[in-house]
């Protein structure tokens, strides 16, 4: 039920995320855009405009069956999620997509509105518009009807009471439980349906699912290798691609793989699991998520928690949508909260996505800084680095535009 996959070579992506995107002078296919290699070291150039407070903010649903406790538990904390945006005045839109990817084995059909819930489609909501702002009326409550998806519950009382997913039945009660949500972004960047995303905006992705891409099964079966929209430096790269010099933060709230191992960035570690999609008739293990992190971090009362949910369904680590959120220095969040703990993170991811829109993300830690300034006046910008982000103190104001160079170590 697969799309036939292509082979395809990837260029290293790091340094091209976040508040940031490299001037497109020059392009090196080992080092990746506005990155040229220079005795030993890699020199790359940015240049950020400050976007005038505006945010365009794209909620990811997984509508699997399994998911209406965390829709429900999203839709009912979303007003810590607002007021961390108002508390910085920002400028934002908010749409939703789900994580259905259509292909010939999950035609459109009733259950997905004719293919209008899939392939990263903005849901209208029920004012007819296809996106949030901030002085829509009723945000939370249009919200709520849109993250609160009836197809999964139709989904959840079909598989709580009849055997198996491979009849027309299942297709006819179900939307695909293959959720690609990286791919369904990079669908809706591609796409801009409605004139979502503006140019002079930043962008935040924030995927909510309790199972991986693929459910993880790209570490176990050939027949569930990842195409290259399904990994997080394509998504970072196609965002830089369409919009260069926009700040992208994605963030995610899934079921908690633990902590990456001593020696790894998260772009290393997406690099190597992108080797899945290179054409091998076997899964080789190295290539397996698993290996990069941590041993013994992974939540597994979570885990639990989501396979006694639902009939015939369990969730999985989500491994690919927490190296989205590592890097591009966003927040990841635990399914499985509840309660105050839900709304604290959605307010973290609020308050996220207001301090990127005045930061670089930076391709290593403490780089050496060849050049910085403004280049659309005198003087030079102040700020200091902090991790993977040189944060500008005061922030960048409407109208400023910075040029950076820096040296990191080569890769």
């Amino acid at each position: 039920m697969r799309w036939p996959f292509q082979m395809i070579m990837l260029a290293a992506l790091a340094g091209v995320y976040a508040a940031c995107s490299p001037v497109m002078f020059e392009k090196d296919a080992d080092c990746g855009a506005g990155c040229l290699r220079v005795n030993g070291t890699r020199q790359i150039e940015y240049t950020v405009s400050a976007s005038g407070g505006k945010v365009d903010i794209l909620f990811v649903d997984d509508n699997s069956g399994s998911m209406s406790f965390e829709q429900n538990n999203i839709a009912a904390r979303f007003s810590s999620f607002l007021s961390a945006l108002d508390a910085k005045q920002i400028d934002y839109r908010i749409g939703v997509i789900t994580t259905d990817v259509s292909n010939a084995s999950n035609p459109p059909r009733a259950i997905n509105r004719s293919g209008a819930l899939q392939d990263g489609r903005l849901i209208q909501f029920s004012n007819g518009q296809y996106f949030l702002e901030r002085n829509t009326a009723d945000k939370e409550s249009l919200f709520a009807s849109v993250i609160r998806r009836d197809e999964t519950l139709q989904c959840e009382s079909y598989l709580n009471s009849n055997p198996g997913t491979n009849s027309a039945a299942y297709l006819a009660n179900c939307p695909s439980p293959d959720e690609r949500g990286i791919y369904a972004a990079a669908l809706a960047v591609e796409a801009n349906h409605a004139g979502f995303i503006r140019g002079e905006a930043g962008l935040a992705i924030v995927f909510l699912s309790d199972e991986d891409v693929r459910s993880q099964l790209y570490g176990e079966s050939p027949a569930y290798r990842l195409d290259a929209r399904d990994l997080p430096q394509n998504l970072i790269q196609t965002v830089q691609d369409r919009y260069p010099g926009k700040s992208l933060s994605m963030h995610s709230i899934i079921v908690r793989p633990g902590e990456l191992k001593a020696g790894y960035s998260a772009a290393d570690a997406a690099q190597q699991i992108a080797q899945v999609i290179v054409g091998y008739n076997t899964v080789q293990s190295q290539y397996r998520p698993e290996n990069f992190f941590q041993a013994g971090g992974a939540d597994m009362g979570c885990l639990n928690q989501q396979g006694r949910q639902t009939n015939q369904v369990s969730g999985s680590l989500g491994y690919l949508y927490f190296l989205a959120a590592r890097m591009t220095g966003g927040i990841v969040g635990d399914i499985c909260a509840n309660g105050s703990d839900y709304a604290s993170q959605l307010s973290a991811i609020g308050t996220n996505i207001g301090e990127k829109i005045n930061q670089i993300a930076l391709a290593c830690e403490n780089p050496k800084i060849l050049e910085l300034r403004f280049t659309s006046q005198s003087g030079t910008p102040t700020g200091s680095i902090q991790g993977l982000s040189y944060v500008f103190n005061p922030e960048l104001t409407p109208g400023q535009t910075v040029y950076m160079k820096i040296e990191c170590p080569d890769i």
